[in-house]
Parts: structure tokens; C-alpha cells; sequence
């Protein structure tokens, strides 16, 4: 076995990442994002790669082939993290990257662009995909009497 899993390990804590060991070679990671909150993602250490694994959103209610053909093109950016679908139209996110070289600052930017890819993303995928309400404007700001 491969000194990874406890590299990724040492770097989870070097991080300081919300993170626990599932077995041998997985962890659980919740990851931080502003638009849904923390973000659960699975962490597997291959032989010679890293893969993640988290849930985006249940399948869309409407406008299915519009939600997945949004997230295709997401996929063609430059990102490392990219939207997949199950047999069920559940949406999630995957990774697959090289375990050589791998820092904490590596992974640490890993996680942030995760959730970075989370906050672009949810609210409008939401939106089109189900039926809800666009988000009310802000009120106009007014200076303070005095």
C-alpha cells in the first residue's frame, strides 16, 4: 500500500479541513460554500490518483436537458472538478487528479475550487432546473439621518 492515504491525511489536517477517515483510503470532507452551505464530498485515494466524489443536487423537476447541458459546458472551463449524472439524473461533482505532487496547498486549492464551482453554479442551476422564485432585489440603500 502506498504512503498517499496518509499523505492526504497529513494535508486534511494541515488545512484544517472539517475532515474524518471513512477507511483505509477515503475520508469525508465538508467543505465550506456560501450559496448551499457545507458541502459533503468523498475523498478516495487511489494507487496513483485522488478522486472525489460529491452530491449537487437531486435530479431537476423541469428543464432537464437545459440543467445538463449548462453543467456540460461548465466542464469544458478549466477547472479540475467536473458535473456528472447518475442512472437516476442526480447531479454530482467528481474529481480525478494525479496523487504525485500533491500538496496541502494543492489540495487546500482543490476544496476551494469546489466550492467556488458550488456558488457559481447552484443558485442558477436551482432556478432553471425547479420551481422557485428568482432571489428578491435588495432594497435601495439610504444614508443615515444625521
Amino acid at each position: 500500500m502506498s504512503d498517499g492515504p496518509a499523505r492526504v491525511a497529513l494535508h486534511l489536517r494541515e488545512i484544517g479541513a472539517d475532515a474524518e477517515r471513512v477507511d483505509a483510503r477515503s475520508f469525508a470532507v465538508r467543505v465550506p460554500t456560501e450559496r448551499r452551505g457545507p458541502f459533503a464530498v468523498g475523498l478516495r485515494v487511489g494507487e496513483r490518483t485522488l478522486g472525489g466524489e460529491a452530491f449537487f443536487m437531486r435530479a431537476p423537476d423541469r428543464h432537464r436537458e437545459t440543467v445538463y447541458r449548462r453543467l456540460l459546458a461548465k466542464n469544458l472551463g478549466p477547472g479540475r472538478w467536473r458535473f456528472a449524472v447518475d442512472d437516476d439524473g442526480d447531479l454530482y461533482m467528481v474529481l480525478r487528479t494525479p496523487l504525485a505532487g500533491l500538496t496541502a496547498s494543492a489540495l487546500d486549492d482543490l476544496l476551494g475550487e469546489l466550492s467556488v464551482t458550488v456558488d457559481e453554479s447552484f443558485d442558477s442551476i436551482m432556478q432553471v432546473g425547479f420551481d422557485v422564485p428568482a432571489p428578491a432585489p435588495a432594497p435601495p440603500a439610504t444614508a443615515p439621518d444625521g
